[in-house]
């Protein structure tokens, strides 16, 4: 390895080497590139650019198979992923939101469905929507109004 550069245990992201931390995520998408514009404008994901030493990482219409994403805050990183079937009865990830009922409005306008109307338990707030790839997610806000 030339002097200077990280081996690649020092380029990861020390927010993703936690035991028992959920730090990687693939999201089924039937347009890669759509999902990953959905959630970057309602939830403010970072969508990474192509990396020139993994060629699967492409954002151009041609190769709308695998679009990444990093969320470096929390230490999550994922790829919206066209070869694996959308999620409705598998894991159930869940988004927290700051102003559920503007992600509720966002979801509604892009017509996608909500499939578990707003709620409340136990002081939480609480919905489920199907997203632009056909996956459930579910949305929630901490107390109630």
């Amino acid at each position: 390895m030339a002097e200077g550069s990280a081996t690649p245990s020092e380029s990861i992201d020390p927010h993703l080497t936690r035991h028992g931390k959920v730090a990687y995520i693939a999201i089924p998408a039937r347009d890669p590139i759509t999902s990953g514009v959905f959630y970057e404008a309602v939830f403010d994901w970072t969508l990474t650019p192509p990396d020139e030493e993994r060629v699967s990482y492409t954002l151009g219409p041609r190769d709308n198979v695998r679009v990444p994403f990093t969320d470096t805050e929390s230490g999550l990183s994922g790829a919206f992923v066209a070869s694996r079937g959308p999620s409705s009865d598998g894991v159930l990830l869940h988004i927290y939101v700051e102003d559920i009922e503007g992600v509720l409005r966002e979801v509604e306008a892009r017509d996608l469905a909500i499939v578990e109307p707003l709620r409340t338990q136990d002081g939480i707030r609480m919905a489920q929507f199907r997203d632009p790839g056909g996956n459930t997610i579910g949305i929630w806000e901490a107390g109630a109004p």
